[in-house]
């Protein structure tokens, strides 16, 4: 029984959201282990988190800018509150339940989980609300396709994916927190911006962390050391603990072959593999057509992409020698935001003052707007138990539009002690830049200046996390 109730837990423990690495999530999240499958099984996981985000405030701000002369930039302060350099915070607490209907069936599993934590799926718009992030039932009854429903990760890239076991760093890459993890419009109406032809001023709900509501079809299949896993799926396409504007179905898909060496398994499956995704999402936008929030406003549909490919090497684990090495690229069409230096963006019109919620979002919703990232990655077992990493991440944000293009580009050099595989300590020191690639196409009064202002202003951060599962 002691046995069993381990192989359980770092089963179940797979289900996390995470980091930077390739195995069988669909298998993984989706079912329960053969032969050791029961009617429950509790586990969860917490990650109390310091991190320092430097505090560097701006100065050199010139026009209507001028104003936020010495305020500290959000991306210089520690998410999700963003007010204050510097933070003790419970970044993650889950606990869930997961098991087989029996003695109903032993054909269909069922995987329910909430968050506790204080992050960008539980925070938003000034308030914090424990929310589920996964309840799911899978049926295994047809041959070569299994049928998961409910809440759970979408097929996509894996970085969003993969589970805690694998989440070898403590913040998200920059393209994968600005472009993959979706942040939903609130009610409130969008305000055009000031001399930026089809930006808006918006207000952004939580972060759908990766999740979505509806039916996944997905299976996997095993020829001598090569496994091919494929799944694709129907949601809602909409927030889950927000009230929004009106969308349409999002439709998502995901293929992955492997190599696995010496027939391993599990989160830290050893072997090669590769992958390809695809999400095409819709969502309504309300434009304010008097230009400012109590006027009368007009309904807009917008489509959008978002497409990538990756692969991975992993030689062990908690082996001394072993190493990984992942690299992903992804990219994004249409429908683009930009997270606001300050409380406000610039240039808005009225009904958009320093300070209102309906203003922390800038909006590029046209299908011509287009953004490109990714990472590369690699690790190494120093001993059996200290894991040393490295990793450089880029987002390409608004590429289509030269005085809009900014490039955000992160190295992150990592420590990680595990004291077991339920358990283990991570350092992580990020060397963070932005660069304005198209100053001279910065147009607008004190524009150049402030971007360079801006982008000048943003500081390294470190961070130390625990991660306990159980």
């Amino acid at each position: 029984m002691r046995k069993r109730s381990l192989l359980a837990a770092a089963v179940a423990a797979a289900c996390f959201a995470g980091g930077a690495h390739a195995t069988n999530w669909f298998q993984l999240q989706g079912t329960e282990p053969n032969g050791t499958a029961s009617p429950y099984h509790l586990f969860g996981f917490i990650q109390p988190t310091y991190q320092d985000s430097g505090g560097t405030a701006v100065s050199g701000l010139q026009g209507a800018a001028a104003p936020f002369n010495g305020a500290v930039p959000k991306f210089n302060e520690v998410a999700p509150q963003d007010t204050s350099m510097s933070s003790f915070n419970m970044l993650r607490a889950r606990i869930g339940v997961r098991g087989t209907v029996l003695p109903i069936s032993n054909k269909i599993d069922y995987f329910i989980m909430a968050e506790f934590g204080n992050n960008n799926f539980t925070y938003g718009n000034g308030s914090y609300t424990p929310r589920l992030t996964d309840a799911s039932v899978t049926f295994n009854e047809i041959p070569g396709m299994r049928v998961r429903v409910g809440l759970f990760k979408t097929p996509g890239p894996e970085e969003d994916l993969q589970g805690i076991p694998d989440f070898n760093y403590i913040n998200f890459t920059n393209v994968s927190a600005q472009l993959i993890q979706n942040q939903f419009i609130g009610t409130n109406l969008a305000v055009a911006e000031t001399g930026v032809s089809g930006a808006y001023a918006v207000q952004a709900a939580p972060t759908d962390a990766g999740r979505d509501q509806g039916i996944q079809l997905f299976d996997w299949f095993n020829n001598g050391p090569w496994q091919f896993a494929y799944a694709a799926m129907i949601g809602n396409g909409a927030p889950l603990y927000a009230n929004a504007q009106s969308n349409s179905a999002s439709y998502y898909g995901r293929i992955q072959e492997s190599y696995i060496f010496h027939h391993s398994k599990g989160p830290h499956q050893a072997g090669i593999t590769a992958w390809v995704w695809d999400h095409l999402g819709h969502q309504d936008l309300d434009v304010s057509t008097a230009g400012t929030t109590t006027g009368g406003f007009t309904r807009q549909s917008y489509t959008f992409k978002r497409y990538g490919l990756g692969a991975q090497y992993r030689s062990g684990f908690m082996t001394p020698g072993a190493v990984r090495v992942t690299g992903e690229l992804m990219r994004g069409t249409g429908w683009i935001l930009a997270p606001a230096a300050f409380a406000a963006p610039y240039g808005t019109t009225g009904g958009c003052v320093v300070g209102s919620p309906l203003c922390n979002e800038t909006l590029y919703p046209g299908a011509n707007n287009a953004a490109v990232g990714g990472y590369v990655e690699t690790g190494v077992f120093v001993t059996k138990h200290l894991d040393l990493e490295a990793r450089y991440d880029q987002y390409n944000r608004m590429t289509n539009n030269p005085g809009l293009e900014r490039i955000f580009k992160t190295t992150t050099l990592g420590v990680q002690y595990y004291i077991s595989p339920m358990a283990r300590v991570t350092l992580n020191y990020a060397i963070n830049r932005i660069d304005v690639p198209h100053l001279s196409d910065v147009t607008g009064a004190g524009g150049q200046a402030n971007a360079s202002a801006i982008a000048s202003a943003k500081d390294d951060t470190i961070a130390l996390q625990t991660t306990l599962i159980f």
